[in-house]
């Protein structure tokens, strides 16, 4: 069901649309019979890279429809071209029954997204390469414009439909198909150029790297999601052994996003902070962790040496994959505390990774927002009162000052809720019934509360 805020997102983005076809058509240039052609030629090959379109999520498609839209744009930069995406992505989406608001945002948001870059193509010197080959800089204009809006676009309705951010998923979208968006670049001037000299019979067999570049970026997603399905199943294996840990590792996940981002990390090292949030407890799958995770109750000080252990199996297990090396640092430090009474290096101040500073802060935020048998989790407030009485002591200060901020704190806040939405804790009823309690608070010999 969508709701309002995205059904007045399609509206504009449609009104849009509409608009920007009738201003081409009033004041753009007129096409010529052989553009129209042409128009025609490549609303087929859209239709068929709309059929070849893959699931990327819930809400959103991998397609190779730009590459005959943005060809059909260099050779009718005018209202032709605009009748080619029209028509193809009006058919490519009617194709697969999707609905009828979705059909609508698809179609126009395409639409609006290669009027502006022929706009612009145009506003530079561009002429249809049926005339002369396309200058390097009314291209580049013409393919970044395309993909920034085209991007943009679905990111503002995923984030209106409770996906996160605008900037934040558009940035993700951006960064994730950036390369292989370039290596598709040159496909859309060998397309309209093997138009344009040999006419559309060779054109449609020479469209055959079309379809390559489409399994390519099927394949590289379908290899990212499988690994990050495998993580994920790695870090429910563990949890399956103690129901208290349930959905733990996805909310300190989650937190450390928020955290990352005010500490100044964007992008890609705010990604391997999440990430190795996510894996901070893995060491706890060894069986010698078993009893003490289901133990009802405080920890004796032989099994709190036991369980000082975890970090460093933890590091251990994430060493053995490549792709996670550059992870260990933060996972084996994610129990240290900034004054040097953590564990297990003693660690102390600017010496404790980054990554394992941003990780102890949202490890501890879910621990004591977490109900125990014998207490209830704290409230958000308490939980604010409690990082201000360790700032310095067991956190770092200055990620402290700036997750206390009312900005920061209200992004935390933001991803509490969604986290007990996404991940929630297990219900108090079947806590009853069960002996864990992973993320009881032990006193260590400081006097600090962390997380078992």
């Amino acid at each position: 069901m969508l709701n309002s805020r995205v059904s007045r997102i399609v509206e504009v983005v449609a009104v849009g649309a509409l608009v920007a076809l009738a201003a081409f058509l009033a004041l753009g240039p007129v096409p010529t019979p052989e553009q129209w052609k042409a128009a025609t030629f490549f609303a087929g090959f859209g239709v068929l890279a709309s059929a070849l379109a893959y699931r990327t999520s819930t809400t959103t498609l991998g397609s190779i429809g730009f590459l005959p839209s943005l060809s059909a744009a260099l050779i009718s930069p005018n209202a032709a071209a605009l009748f080619t995406v029209l028509v193809s992505s009006l058919v490519g989406e009617i194709a697969v029954r999707r609905q009828p608001i979705k059909v609508v945002f698809n179609t126009s948001q395409h639409v609006l997204s290669v009027a502006a870059s022929i706009a612009a193509y145009l506003m530079l010197g561009g002429q249809s390469v049926l005339n002369e080959a396309p200058g390097v800089i009314p291209f580049f204009a013409l393919v970044v414009i395309y993909f920034t809006l085209n991007k943009l676009a679905v990111a503002t309705v995923v984030s209106a439909s409770g996906g996160g951010t605008t900037p934040e998923i558009w940035l993700k979208s951006m960064r994730g198909s950036a390369l292989y968006d370039a290596l598709a670049f040159p496909l859309i001037v060998f397309f309209a150029i093997a138009y344009a000299r040999l006419g559309p019979g060779w054109s449609a067999i020479l469209a055959l790297p079309m379809l390559g570049i489409r399994q390519l970026y099927r394949t590289v997603f379908a290899l990212e999601k499988i690994n990050e399905e495998l993580l994920q199943l790695m870090v429910a294996s563990i949890e399956a052994r103690d129901p208290y840990t349930s959905g733990h590792s996805q909310r300190v996940a989650m937190y450390a996003r928020v955290i990352a981002r005010t500490a100044g990390l964007s992008g890609k090292p705010a990604e391997r902070a999440e990430t190795a949030a996510l894996l901070h407890d893995v060491g706890k799958i060894h069986e010698e962790f078993a009893v003490i995770l289901r133990k009802p109750g405080r920890l004796t000080d032989e099994e709190f040496e036991v369980m000082k252990t975890h970090p460093a199996k933890s590091a251990e297990l994430v060493a053995k994959v490549s792709h996670f090396f550059d992870l260990v640092p933060a996972v084996q430090s994610h129990h240290e505390a900034w004054d040097g009474s953590g564990y297990p290096l003693k660690q102390k101040g600017a010496e404790i990774p980054l990554g394992a500073r941003i990780i102890a802060l949202a490890d501890t935020v879910d621990a004591m927002t977490t109900s125990r048998p014998y207490r209830k989790g704290m409230s958000l407030d308490q939980v604010k009162a409690e990082i201000e009485r360790e700032s310095g002591r067991q956190f770092d200060p200055q990620i402290c000052e700036k997750l206390l901020s009312p900005a920061a704190w209200a992004s935390l806040v933001e991803a509490y809720e969604q986290a007990q939405v996404d991940h929630p804790f297990i219900p108090a009823k079947v806590m009853k019934m069960v002996s864990g309690n992973t993320g009881e608070f032990v006193a260590v010999p400081a006097g600090k509360l962390v997380a078992r």
